[in-house]
């Protein structure tokens, strides 16, 4: 079993390490033509007040304090570089934060987002835009106008960057590829894996827990993608920002869930009311939210309480049932990534408080925590996933061997009297007419006396061998005891009956003619369901086959004297 998990393990880390090398190695980006980040010399105006010279990186210097209200309006002006050589398609690139946005080069509108949702009182979410520009851009003077969709909107903002659209869009994804390419082996990986689990569920009830995680890493998947806003790179959507919101939310009662089912909990009572409070909370936004306009960024402040009440509730039973030595291999690889996953979360709550106080944190280093962490995690469940599906199988192969051990002859490989009295059973159900042949094998007991038991058991390998030939298109055959066989037929007439006995006989007599060392025979009787009674079992069927066998085999013995033969 420790030989598998680190196989499995193993694979895992090949399989991200190979994604790393491929990133860094074949999606190199270069540029086609001059990139510009826009930061500082930018004229600002708010409400009425202006300001001259300002860094959108440290916009926050102007608020002095201060935080932007909601219904502000803000206008950010600045001369386009004149140095610039002209590029195809020009473009600049913006992240707008919970505001609508107004471009104009000079006077003249290229550029409008959200007015609409403003007006409307909609949530106004993060974007980013990619604004064309005319072809003689050079010089003139590009105007932003923002109204402020949230209180405390933002207190700094991303410079903006100048270039050709394809260049521009290319760095954007560039800078970000690690994150889409975890989004998207999160999103893989958790539908892939529902799929798979989904096949299992019917017949194995721990595999609950594993679709769990499956839907885990699909909510992961987007909120990182929504998070960063990135998704509308695939799907555009000004929701993107009220998705990353909602799959947020989830996140803590994904974590009781997936911990409920890693490990084994002692204060259920306890641990499942913590739960159902964090479960509550996550409710509650959501209809403040949708209900009555209360937006889902205004109860932020709810979940951050709830998450780290959660890490601690989920820290402290990990550590318990750690001592405790008291947790299942596959438990232990899911945890250290559901525990990699929440110190990755608590690192990047931590740096958003910094920022807050206008404390410089390492954008890309809180970008690669939380990646680290999402990438971790995903890898442990596939790790554990590979485990359990290779246990599962095996498990499979081991069920269907016990289970073709209790239905199969030992001898002859074919069904037997177990398998034929559920398959009797089973027509009791149904009211379609079928038919049962009862065949017994002549001279067994004079072949063994005078030949050998190995002699009879070859007679009766090789009669089953001619029997399924003979019935298999149609029938069921199965061996009910050391001479006796049984074939039960569904849609057949008795003409076609007596046509595969008739062929069985046959291949018997060729048998005869080419093995001569004694003879092979059957007697043979049948009979069909709508000969008996009507609501009769299917054994009365059965016991009138039987005694037309008897009757066969009685007149066998008597006219054509196979026992004095054999």
């Amino acid at each position: 079993m420790k030989h598998k998990r680190l196989i499995s393990i193993i694979c895992s880390l090949l399989i991200a390490m190979f994604v790393s090398w491929l990133i860094s190695t074949c999606l190199v980006f270069k540029p086609a033509y001059e990139l510009i980040s826009i930061d500082d010399g930018w004229k600002v105006t708010i409400n009425d007040d202006q300001f001259d010279n300002v860094k959108l990186s440290e916009f926050y210097k102007i608020l002095d304090g201060e935080k932007l209200r909601h219904g502000d309006e803000l206008t950010f002006s600045i001369t386009l570089p004149s140095s610039q050589e002209s590029v195809p398609f020009p473009a600049l690139l913006f992240r707008s934060r919970y505001t609508t946005l107004e471009c104009f080069i000079d006077d003249t509108e290229i550029f409008s987002y959200a007015l609409d949702m403003y007006e409307k009182d909609k949530f106004i979410g993060k974007q980013y835009h990619f604004i064309s520009l005319p072809m003689e851009y050079q010089g003139k003077e590009f105007t932003m106008k923002m109204t402020v969709g949230e209180n405390d909107a933002f207190n700094t903002l991303s410079p903006i960057i100048l270039g050709s659209q394809q260049d521009v869009e290319s760095k954007l994804v560039n800078d970000h590829l690690a994150i889409i390419a975890t989004g998207m082996f999160l999103f893989i990986f958790g539908i892939a894996f529902l799929c798979i689990t989904m096949f299992y569920a019917p017949t194995t009830p721990e595999v609950l827990g594993l679709m769990v995680g499956s839907l885990f890493c699909a909510n992961l998947a987007a909120w990182l993608m929504s998070y960063y806003n990135l998704m509308s790179l695939f799907i555009y959507t000004r929701l993107e920002t009220q998705i990353e919101y909602f799959t947020m939310y989830l996140i803590v009662p994904y974590c009781y869930l997936m911990v409920y089912f890693i490990q084994k909990i002692e204060m259920k009572k306890l641990y499942i009311t913590a739960g159902l409070i964090s479960t509550g909370v996550t409710l509650l936004q959501y209809i403040l939210h949708y209900i009555f306009n209360i937006h889902l960024r205004v109860t932020l402040p709810l979940y951050h309480i709830v998450a780290v009440f959660g890490f601690a509730v989920m820290s402290y039973f990990f550590i318990r049932n750690v001592r405790k030595r008291d947790i299942s291999p596959s438990g232990m690889i899911q945890m250290a990534g559901l525990v990699a996953f929440a110190v990755a979360e608590i690192i990047h709550l931590v740096a958003y408080v910094l920022d807050g106080f206008h404390i410089p944190n390492s954008y890309t280093l809180t970008m690669n925590a939380i990646d680290s962490g999402c990438l971790i995690y995903v890898m442990c469940q596939l790790s554990n996933y590979m485990l359990y599906v290779t246990q599962a199988y095996a498990q499979r192969k081991e069920y269907a061997s016990l289970t073709h051990l209790a239905y199969a002859d030992g001898l002859t490989n074919m069904p037997n009297r177990a398998r034929a009295d559920k398959i009797l059973e089973d027509l009791n159900k149904g009211d379609n007419d079928y038919c049962i042949v009862s065949v017994d094998l002549n001279g067994l007991k004079t072949v063994n006396d005078k030949f050998g038991h190995l002699s009879g058991d070859r007679y009766i390998k090789d009669f089953s061998k001619v029997l399924v030939t003979s019935f298999e298109e149609k029938g069921f055959c199965a061996r009910v005891g050391g001479d006796e066989f049984l074939v039960i037929i569904q849609e057949a007439t008795e003409n076609e009956v007596e046509e595969m006995i008739g062929r069985m006989n046959s291949a018997l007599n060729v048998m005869n003619a080419i093995y001569s060392e004694y003879q092979r025979s059957v007697a043979t009787g049948f009979a069909f369901r709508h000969e008996c009674p009507e609501g009769s079992p299917s054994h009365e069927v059965y016991l009138l086959a039987d005694q037309r066998m008897y009757e066969m085999k009685r007149k066998m013995h008597e006219e054509l004297g196979i026992k004095n033969r054999l």
